[in-house]
């Protein structure tokens, strides 16, 4: 289906998609849309024994496939042959395996890795653990804790997001390994909104009133998330994590960011690229921004603000499409204006292809990736952007020494062994370890009353170290913290910088 789509359309989606979370794109979000129209995506419903009903989806809806009454792998992802349908994963009530507190269902190996203290994950606020001298139960048996998670998993904007997804249910799996939250297993149910406001705006009202979740988890529509703020702040069910950039995680005080998201995100790159450059004794700064998506034009605006404020100075400054095919003349226009670091804000296939262009001129700066959802495992293999430069909102996936990275490298390896540790997948996987603090500070993780009460319980709270600290307040938006992590690529692999090898905020 795919194949018969405009190529155009779908490069400008997957730019919007991988760099424009902040605001959405310029392009009419129905063009967006239009080569998803074929997707009917729907939570299924959930039967007696504790999965999700068997009402009648809504026409639009109709291709449904649920596994609520026997747990889904927990590895099962949602793929181009699977992408129109939802699917459930965890532990229904009264199916887990009474030796290992596992699933039923799950993988043999899974059952044996529920002794490890990794997989539950560490320290308070982290998925699994039970609060400070409560012992976890031994077997997952109360009633499930039901949450949902709707963003696009299809074609080309889904290869960068959907890695958080399979991390989600990893996540959930080895909570209820470790016993579920306070006793409660926990299912996940995932839909694909193929970038479409409209179907992503029925799929939170199907999974609310029909399916029962309390709250939503990764909710990963950088172009469709927005539609359903307004119902979700009425209907005060929390939405907890991004997928990196969405500004509406801080204009509603139903909306829970992990890390550092929108535009204080933007101002976070420019605060740690600088000591790493200035470290290098590079100052004169280069960008380049597309044109298509909203992030980029914020960077545009932003970037230029921020530089002198640490150490910058702007020399050269450039707009492009996603489908211009030779950056020469701009590579040449930054290396004739003296840049020594050239910021690229667009997706990573754009940034390998201005990486090259310029390396084929005889022109090497120190790149600076302008999106971390944009970083790709396979840019570190490419020679010219060795020593680029990446600002995270959450620490590297890569950091093992942290034990919240450890519990994450450890769950995709017992519970989805099909996926490699990356950076989109970290970020689903602290969007869950973020919901299971709010279970474990809760009176009652069952409703999204009692979630909302452990998430304004959280004060300070790392998650493990994982992410900056994270206070909530009643009925108040989420505070605009500037906060990151930085990495770059040396000789083929990615390691943390000599300046950000710990949190740093502004």
């Amino acid at each position: 289906m795919m194949a018969r789509r405009s190529t155009r359309i779908l490069s400008l989606i997957a730019l919007a998609g991988l760099l424009g979370p902040a605001c959405g794109s310029r392009l009419p979000l129905t063009e967006l849309a239009a080569p998803y129209a074929g997707h009917d995506v729907s939570p299924g419903p959930a039967a007696a024994t504790g999965g999700p009903s068997q009402a009648t989806a809504t026409a639009p809806l109709a291709n449904t496939e649920i596994n609520g009454s026997a747990p889904a792998p927990v590895d099962a992802a949602v793929s181009p042959a699977t992408s129109g349908k939802a699917t459930v994963a965890g532990a229904a009530a009264g199916t887990a395996n009474p030796r290992a507190g596992a699933p039923a269902g799950s993988r043999p190996e899974s059952r044996a890795a529920s002794a490890r203290p990794q997989a539950g994950g560490p320290t308070s606020g982290s998925a699994g653990a039970a609060p400070p001298g409560v012992a976890p139960p031994a077997s997952v048996s109360n009633a499930p804790i039901l949450i949902g998670t709707v963003g696009v998993d299809s074609g080309i904007v889904g290869a960068a997001l959907r890695p958080g997804v399979p991390a989600l249910r990893s996540w959930a799996a080895s909570v209820n390994a470790a016993g579920g939250l306070k006793g409660h297993p926990v299912k996940v149910i995932s839909a694909d909104d193929g970038n479409d406001p409209a179907r992503h705006r029925q799929l939170v009202q199907q999974m609310v009133e029909k399916d029962k979740v309390m709250a939503f988890v990764y909710n990963h529509a950088p172009l469709s998330g927005q539609s359903s703020v307004d119902y979700l702040t009425a209907k005060r069910v929390p939405v907890v994590g991004d997928n990196g950039g969405a500004q509406w995680y801080y204009e509603s005080p139903m909306f829970f960011p992990q890390f550092t998201v929108g535009t204080p995100y933007i101002k976070a790159i420019i605060a740690g690229a600088a000591p790493e450059t200035a470290a290098q004794g590079k100052k004169k700064l280069a960008i380049l921004v597309c044109q298509e998506a909203q992030f980029c034009l914020d960077a545009d605006r932003i970037f230029p603000q921020e530089a002198p404020r640490h150490g910058f100075r702007l020399v050269y400054r450039a707009q492009s499409s996603l489908t211009q095919p030779d950056f020469t003349a701009e590579c040449l226009g930054a290396r004739n204006a003296g840049a020594d670091v050239f910021a690229v804000v667009a997706d990573g296939n754009t940034a390998s292809r201005v990486a090259g262009a310029c390396e084929r001129v005889g022109y090497r700066p120190t790149f600076l990736l302008g999106h971390h959802s944009a970083l790709l495992l396979s840019h570190a293999t490419q020679k010219p952007l060795d020593g680029m430069i990446t600002v995270l909102p959450l620490r590297p996936w890569f950091d093992a020494t942290n034990p919240s990275v450890a519990a994450y490298q450890q769950g995709i390896k017992t519970y989805a062994p099909g996926e490699v540790p990356s950076n989109p997948g970290f970020t689903g996987w602290v969007a869950g370890m973020l919901f299971g603090a709010a279970a474990n500070a809760s009176p009652d993780p069952t409703t999204s009353a009692g979630i909302l009460e452990g998430l304004w319980a959280l004060k300070g709270e790392t998650l493990g170290g994982a992410t900056h600290p994270l206070t909530f307040r009643r009925d108040q938006n989420a505070p605009q913290t500037i906060c990151w992590f930085a990495i770059r690529i040396a000789n083929g692999n990615f390691e943390s910088t000599s300046a950000g090898r710990e949190l740093r905020c502004e």
